[in-house]
């Protein structure tokens, strides 16, 4: 899969914060203060895989709105986390692919469960 960055044309997005044992606790900081300083809401924080996701995630939930403020932010302090941005359009395959977007690495997802 082909990284993209995240371009700003839905109205609803996701953002996976991917993770492991050695880099939870900065994954957990950075939800939290994307969070707290967007007024983001924040997902449990799985650490398992977790749905089509090949790495210990939490997701990240905002809007159109937010999209322009969020995504730098994010990209500036993620570090060495990868994230994995998409739209939310009501078909969970075609927003796991058409409308995937990374910062970071890509990771290939399991789409199985979508069909795909």
């Amino acid at each position: 899969m082909n990284a993209r960055y995240p371009v700003n044309q839905h109205e609803l997005y996701h953002a996976h914060v991917y993770f492991d044992a050695g880099t939870v606790a900065q994954a957990r900081a950075l939800v939290a203060a994307a969070g707290e300083q967007f007024g983001l809401q924040v997902g449990r924080v799985h650490e398992k895989e977790v749905g089509p996701h090949p790495r210990w995630s939490c997701q990240l939930t905002f809007g159109r709105t937010e999209f322009d403020a969020v995504i730098p932010w994010l990209d500036h302090h993620r570090g060495s986390l990868d994230v994995f941005v998409h739209g939310v359009s009501g078909d969970d395959l075609a927003d796991h692919t058409t409308h995937a977007y990374w910062l970071g690495r890509s990771w290939p997802l399991k789409l199985a469960m979508f069909g795909g």
